[in-house]
């Protein structure tokens, strides 16, 4: 399952190498390292290392709703918006294009698309269902909540402090008003939430 990780941490190239922050703004790359901490866990556990079971259950309770908000999102702005998540692209790397109005975007390799914004919360869900015992009553009810809004909190707040100093934010949806972003963030904290409650509640 490791194999799902295997992927670029900066995809966009030299798009974001000047800015402050670079690739650590995406909320993908963020994901990533989680996941990847969550499942190099998981070896240790089945490597009847049981100390670090609890450290496991603790990342795929991060991991596995921050995924969901990074596919949920991704995926079907990606459809139906393009432009409200890709990056326009440089001058250098622009694509052919049969209209001069729609500006080109920046796209990367379908491989690495699938291996960032799919193919690490699909091993997760696998790992959770297959391999973890669900939550119990008690731990959902303490933790999802308070824990899905402080990983918000953190990311948006160093994503606000990025942005501050590059005049730009690295999603092109969130280059909005304060509160059309603050309705976002709390927009994925709901679908961080109610992921985790609805996975939890369907293992079997």
């Amino acid at each position: 399952m490791l194999a799902a990780f295997s992927t670029p941490l900066n995809p966009h190239g030299t798009l974001f190498e000047g800015q402050f922050g670079g690739s650590s703004q995406f909320l993908t790359i963020h994901g990533l390292f989680v996941a990847v901490a969550a499942m190099s866990f998981g070896i240790l556990v089945d490597a009847k290392r049981i100390v670090f079971r609890s450290i496991k259950r603790f990342l795929i309770m991060v991991a596995m709703p921050l995924e969901a908000v990074v596919s949920s999102i991704y995926w079907s702005l990606i459809f139906v918006f393009p432009s409200l998540i890709l990056p326009k692209a440089s001058e250098d790397i622009t694509e052919p294009t049969s209209s001069s109005e729609v500006p080109d975007l920046f796209r990367i390799p379908l491989s690495v698309d699938l291996g960032l914004h799919a193919l690490p919360g699909l091993a997760l869900v696998l790992d959770f269902m297959l391999f973890e015992k669900k939550y119990s009553r008690k731990t959902m009810s303490s933790y999802a909540l308070p824990l899905a809004t402080l990983v918000t909190v953190l990311y948006t707040s160093w994503e606000e402090y990025c942005s501050s100093i590059n005049g730009v934010f690295p999603y092109p949806f969130l280059n909005n008003t304060v509160e059309v972003r603050l309705a976002i963030y709390a927009g994925a904290t709901a679908i961080a939430y109610i992921s985790l409650r609805a996975l939890n509640a369907i293992h079997p």
